[in-house]
């Protein structure tokens, strides 16, 4: 064994090296903060001056409500946020622009989510 290690020793350096070199670019693929995620209080107050309210907002649901956990990255807890915002139903989500979005963003202290998780293209196909 010990002589075919020192036959093959530029070849398990070789690979060392390039193991270390793609778990690097793994690792800082990873951690790159989102481009979506405003980091400065000018970008937080360019996000929000495009910010607009949905158009339909409801006190209350228009028959029964949907189920907006059917949404992937929609939990109970955001679907009863977003009930307490007006937001009851699948076809109110996916008429969203981008405006409405960072306005639902903006009130649940979860900037980039929704344009993130794509909540507008996932209600479209569901409702």
């Amino acid at each position: 064994m010990f002589w075919l290690v020192t036959q093959m020793w530029f070849f398990l350096l070789l690979a060392f090296l390039f193991g270390a070199a793609a778990g690097a670019w793994i690792f800082a693929a990873r951690v790159r903060p989102s481009n979506q995620v405003p980091e400065t209080s000018a970008d937080v107050d360019a996000v929000a001056a495009s910010a607009r309210a949905p158009a339909l907002l409801l006190d209350a649901p228009d028959g029964p409500k949907d189920d907006l956990t059917q949404i992937i990255g929609v939990d109970r807890a955001t679907e009863t946020r977003l009930n307490e915002l007006g937001v009851f139903h699948l076809r109110q989500i996916a008429a969203w622009d981008d405006g409405a979005g960072r306005w639902i963003e903006i009130r649940l202290d979860e900037p980039g989510r929704v344009a993130r998780e794509r909540w507008s293209e996932q209600a479209a196909s569901l409702a």
